[in-house]
């Protein structure tokens, strides 16, 4: 009977290491970030230089691709929307981290107040993110967008 009891004892022991360690081997592990894209070459680019061009679904608004290709994968951007404008709720499929140039840009983000942003301000938004996004005053607003990925507006309904 004590050598039942033993092994028993042993084995409870045993399965009260065990089983942290194993749902250690079960917790994921962050994704790693991709490794950064090589700078290669040179480019300096005046503003007045910029090859501003429409930006497609949003009347009044330019753009002007930095690095990427905004149809189909992670981009560099400017965007130059134009005094009051507004494009209503909606989200996007990738992330976006931006700053503003100039003029003031507006974020309503998931039913919060509008956040107005001056120039020199910084704004974060993950994908799926539902935001309202428009241009305050009477200036155009210039903002510039890393993304993650290739762009697309998800509207809110």
């Amino acid at each position: 009977m004590k050598t039942r009891s033993a092994l028993l004892l042993v084995g409870s022991c045993s399965l009260l290491v065990l089983v942290p360690l194993l749902a250690a081997n079960q917790t994921p592990t962050p994704a790693t970030s991709p490794a950064p894209v090589k700078i290669s070459g040179k480019t300096l680019m005046a503003f007045e230089e910029m090859k501003w061009v429409p930006m497609p679904g949003l009347d009044g608004a330019l753009q002007v691709p930095l690095w990427g290709d905004s149809t189909k994968a992670a981009h560099r951007i400017l965007y130059k929307w134009p005094a009051g404008t507004k494009a209503p709720l909606h989200s996007h499929s990738n992330g976006d981290r931006g700053i503003i140039v100039s003029g003031m840009l507006s974020l309503a983000v998931e039913g919060a107040p509008a956040k107005k942003l001056p120039p020199g301000s910084y704004f974060s938004l993950a994908a799926g993110v539902q935001h309202i996004t428009s241009v305050e005053g009477e200036a155009p607003c210039v903002f510039y967008i890393e993304r993650e990925g290739s762009f697309d507006a998800v509207m809110v309904k």
